[in-house]
């Protein structure tokens, strides 16, 4: 279920949260440009004061927002996809089994592509986030 309401709470990523995994997982130092980061990460929880709860558009959102925003001088798309893939994780879902799936390449390749369509403005946040849903596993699976 991608539609979140009643008590449970939405948990947001901090712009110092996303940093922190782009510089474990992608390269050091982080982002070149702080406040385009911390635009990013303030686009879901504004969406969502807004009225949009589901949660795979708001990571849809996020994602195309670091791309876009070109945060980092390098690894924008892997940074989008370990936010998203965080803050799903979060708030019970997983993209994959790991940042990426081993002997998989089907997978791979597709999560590779989608965000490459978003980063070329061929895809919206409302595809990347049909994307999303359409590989996500609720967390316990």
């Amino acid at each position: 279920m991608s539609f979140l309401g009643g008590n449970r709470a939405l948990r947001f990523l901090s712009a110092n949260q996303i940093a922190t995994l782009y510089e474990v997982h992608v390269l050091r130092p982080g982002p070149s440009q702080p406040t385009l980061l911390q635009s990013a990460a303030d686009s879901p929880p504004n969406n969502c004061h807004y009225g949009e709860k589901d949660l795979f558009r708001l990571a849809g959102i996020l994602s195309e927002r670091i791309i876009l925003n070109h945060s980092f001088q390098d690894g924008n798309k892997r940074a989008a996809f370990l936010a998203a893939d965080m803050f799903l994780k979060v708030n019970g879902f997983k993209l994959q089994k790991g940042q990426f799936v081993q002997n998989d390449e089907e997978v791979n390749e597709a999560m590779k592509n989608a965000l490459l369509c978003v980063a070329s403005n061929q895809w919206s946040a409302d595809e990347l986030a049909e994307h999303f849903r359409s590989v996500a596993k609720e967390m316990g699976q």
